[in-house]
């Protein structure tokens, strides 16, 4: 009943996508461009270009990822790593369907990555001492897999500086922003991605305490941030699970605690000009992201305009 259930929804999601880019204009031209990155691109990574290079160990780039999206892992790091010239030391968050075949395929490709494993890293957590027990009675219990990005960054990530992505990100010019805030030619504590409203579901306390309202913190888009590693502490995770009212099994629990934490460092949002969501690529776009109701757009021209720049 799982396995079909897990058709039924890829199916319905492909329908929704094909659906979208039919009803956006995407004519024939698209049709094969859309297909190749919809279908194949997990086969055509091997004869990708590897990505070399020193690591940097006070820059981290984290992000989360499924067996499926390893195509648009590949992109989001390698146009990320062409464009900025910046040499993280990647960080790949399981989301429970990774395994050592995905691990093996991400590390030909770029070999300065470690896997998080879930179940290695929530073994981790309850062996560690320092650790408070509402923070692993949150990771023991059911819980949502985006949830294990945000704690496992703060409480496992060493560098001096951390960057946190979704996968379906693609990089067109170079972050100059990025690179400031990375470089410290910033006094930034923190810098986000800009989405539209929600509901962050802290209580009347922390909410006053800590200005959310005040702050607009309740604009972040959850998939795209930079933070200095000292601002961060698992306190704030701890402070912020006893103060939510949004079930830990929650789609956004994670960009919740993230607008939290932001709220109580000095941050400023990127331009939405530059790195952009909604819309068309211009000559003024740094990064697309590519959400999953815009997912279509990635595949039918995303990858393969980056591909025509890069000349891969």
């Amino acid at each position: 009943m799982k396995f079909l259930k897990k058709i039924f929804y890829r199916v319905k999601r492909d329908v929704f996508l094909i659906r979208r880019l039919l009803q956006e204009g995407y004519g024939p031209r698209y049709w094969w461009p859309y297909f190749k990155n919809r279908f194949l691109g997990n086969y055509l990574i091997k004869y990708m270009p590897r990505c070399e290079y020193v690591a940097d160990p006070d820059f981290e780039l984290h992000t989360i990822c499924n067996k499926e999206g390893l195509w648009m892992l590949y992109w989001m790091l390698h146009s990320f790593i062409a464009m900025s010239k910046l040499r993280p030391t990647i960080i790949v968050h399981d989301d429970g369907t990774l395994d050592k075949a995905a691990e093996k395929l991400i590390l030909s490709k770029f070999p300065h990555t470690k896997i998080m494993f879930r179940d290695e890293t929530i073994k981790q957590l309850m062996e560690m001492p320092n650790i408070p027990n509402i923070v692993k009675e949150a990771r023991r219990k059911d819980h949502h897999f985006f949830f294990d990005k945000m704690t496992d960054s703060i409480i496992l990530g060493k560098a001096k500086k951390m960057l946190m992505s979704d996968i379906d990100i693609i990089y067109y010019k170079p972050p100059i922003e990025i690179m400031d805030f990375v470089l410290g030619r910033t006094n930034y504590d923190a810098m986000a991605s800009r989405g539209g409203w929600f509901d962050l579901m802290m209580d009347d306390y922390y909410t006053k305490k800590y200005k959310l309202n005040e702050k607009n913190v309740h604009m972040l888009n959850g998939g795209y941030l930079l933070f200095n590693r000292e601002k961060l502490s698992v306190d704030q995770i701890v402070e912020f699970l006893e103060h939510t009212k949004r079930p830990i099994t929650d789609y956004f629990i994670e960009m919740a605690g993230w607008a939290c934490v932001l709220a109580q460092l000095n941050f400023t949002y990127l331009s939405n000009e530059k790195y952009i969501i909604k819309g068309r690529i211009t000559e003024k776009t740094i990064y697309k992201h590519f959400t999953s109701p815009r997912r279509y757009e990635l595949y039918a021209y995303g990858v393969d305009r980056v591909r025509k720049i890069l000349d891969v």
